[in-house]
C-alpha cells in the first residue's frame, strides 16, 4: 500500500477494529482515537470509511491461487488430500483463540444492501473462495462438482457462525468431519450409479 508511519497506524487499528467490533458500527472517530491519527489524515490516505473496509476485505481474502499451488505442491496427485488440507486449515483458524467468524461473511450481514460497495467487496471474496473450493473438487469424480463446493461452502460458513455461538474446536472438528461425510456420500452415490 505503501503507507506512511500514520497511514499504517490508521491500518493496523482499522483492521483490527472491523474484525473485533464490525464495520458498520466501527467509525472514522474511533479509528482516530486509537491510530492516534486525526479524521482529516485519515481521509486523505484512505478517502473514506468505505474506501478502508473495502481495503480491509480484501487483505483478508487469501490468494486461492496460491492456496492451490501450496496443496498441490503439498499433496501432488490427491484432490481429496488437498481438500483435506484446506479444510483443516480453515478448522484451525476457527479453532484459534480470538476467531471472531469470517470476517467477509460478518460484513455481508452488516450490509444488507447487496450494491454497497463495502457488502460487493466481501461478496466478491466469497466467490473466490467458492471458486476455490469449485477447483479443489472438480478433479473428483463427481457429476455436479459445483453443487458440492457450494454445500463445502455451506458448512465452512456455518461452522464459522457456530463456532461464536458454540464451542469453537467442536465447530473446527465438525467442519472437517462433515465435509469428508458430504463427499463420501457424494463419491458412494457416484459410483452406485455407475454400476
Amino acid at each position: 500500500m505503501g503507507l506512511t508511519p500514520a497511514g499504517e497506524r490508521v491500518w493496523d487499528a482499522a483492521r483490527e477494529i472491523f474484525y473485533q467490533e464490525g464495520v458498520r458500527s466501527t467509525g472514522v472517530a474511533e479509528i482516530a482515537e486509537r491510530s492516534g491519527v486525526g479524521k482529516p489524515s485519515i481521509y486523505r490516505a484512505f478517502g473514506s470509511k468505505d474506501e478502508l473496509a473495502v481495503a480491509y476485505l480484501r487483505e483478508k481474502g487469501i490468494s486461492p491461487q496460491e492456496i492451490i499451488e501450496t496443496v498441490r505442491a503439498a499433496c501432488p496427485g490427491d484432490p481429496r488430500a488437498q481438500l483435506r488440507r484446506v479444510v483443516a486449515e480453515i478448522a484451525e483458524a476457527i479453532a484459534a483463540p480470538g476467531h471472531r467468524g469470517c470476517p467477509l461473511a460478518n460484513t455481508v450481514v452488516e450490509f444488507p444492501d447487496r450494491a454497497h460497495p463495502v457488502r460487493v467487496a466481501a461478496q466478491e471474496q466469497k466467490q473466490r473462495y467458492l471458486e476455490l473450493f469449485t477447483e479443489l473438487v472438480e478433479p473428483l469424480p463427481l457429476a455436479d462438482p459445483g453443487q458440492v463446493a457450494y454445500l463445502i461452502q455451506m458448512l465452512v460458513d456455518g461452522a464459522h457462525i457456530t463456532s461464536q455461538v458454540f464451542d469453537p474446536g467442536r465447530s473446527a472438528a465438525g467442519l472437517v468431519t462433515a465435509v469428508d461425510r458430504l463427499l463420501d456420500a457424494f463419491l458412494d452415490q457416484e459410483e452406485s450409479d455407475v454400476h
